[in-house]
């Protein structure tokens, strides 16, 4: 089997690393340097020999406000094209969901995204289904993990606590997100996954936890209003909504192995 994944960024690296190098080949593409460059601006040369044996193509490179997603601007035909191609998977993200006051969302939940992330996720998933394929669109929660996390800024005491009343994000370890991929990759059944862990929880609820293990005093909450954010880090609290993964349990019998921050956290903390 042959895997190449367009953008080898934190959730694609972790991927490979997981495979088995006696049965698959693996490659990806960066952006500055490597065997394979793709910035979006322009093709990835040679994309045809490239693509030609791939049996498996991953996308996680995020879509563009002007051009949607951009391995399409560039490589839609390449893609058509690719003769072994038995699996495309893309990297999405719950953003598409909007907001739903706190209430559950699952794949068959209306899609009404209000922030730009959202919009721009929405529009490049339309546009891989529109090439009419087999296609597993797989929608992330905030993903952490070792090198992803809030120890340091939690440490440095740099972190702000933002106490928004009754808001909860959802959450996935990116070590849960590549055993779902790879579940898919050896047993493909298109269609749209949510990808979270079981319980949903507040950034405040984490920032106390991990003070509490490593016996630190906890940050005095800023109200959310009062909050010094950026735009994009207030573009998180306009979304409230409960991510559901029931789909994945009933389809491929996935577990997480991080059910709750508390797990996912114990790992790198100790």
């Amino acid at each position: 089997m042959k895997l190449f994944c367009f953008g080898m960024g934190y959730t694609a690296k972790k991927l490979c690393k997981s495979l088995s190098t006696e049965k698959w080949h693996f490659s990806g593409t960066n952006r500055k340097s490597g065997d394979f460059i793709f910035n979006g601006n322009e093709p990835m040369h040679n994309a045809q020999s490239v693509l030609k044996d791939v049996t498996h193509l991953l996308i996680s490179i995020a879509p563009s406000k002007e051009n949607g997603d951009l391995v399409l601007l560039h490589h839609q035909k390449d893609i058509l094209n690719m003769p072994s191609l038995k699996w495309v998977g893309y990297l999405s993200a719950t953003s598409v969901y909007g907001d739903h006051s706190g209430n559950w969302v699952d794949e068959t939940s209306e899609t009404k995204p209000v922030g730009a992330r959202g919009l721009e996720r929405k529009k490049a998933e339309q546009q891989w289904e529109n090439l009419g394929f087999p296609l597993h669109i797989f929608r992330l929660s905030g993903i952490y993990g070792p090198e992803r996390n809030q120890v340091n800024a939690i440490k440095e005491q740099t972190i702000q606590k933002i106490i928004k009343e009754g808001h909860s994000f959802s959450r996935i370890h990116v070590e849960d997100i590549v055993s779902a991929l790879m579940l898919s990759m050896n047993d493909p059944i298109p269609g749209i996954y949510n990808l979270a862990d079981d319980q949903p929880s507040s950034t405040a609820d984490i920032i106390d936890y991990v003070c509490e293990q490593l016996n630190m005093e906890k940050p005095k909450g800023v109200p959310f209003e009062e909050a010094d954010l950026s735009e994009m880090r207030r573009s998180f609290y306009q979304d409230h909504k409960k991510v559901s993964n029931k789909k994945l349990k009933q389809i491929y019998n996935w577990k997480p192995k991080y059910s709750d921050y508390k797990a996912g956290y114990d790992s790198f903390l100790k």
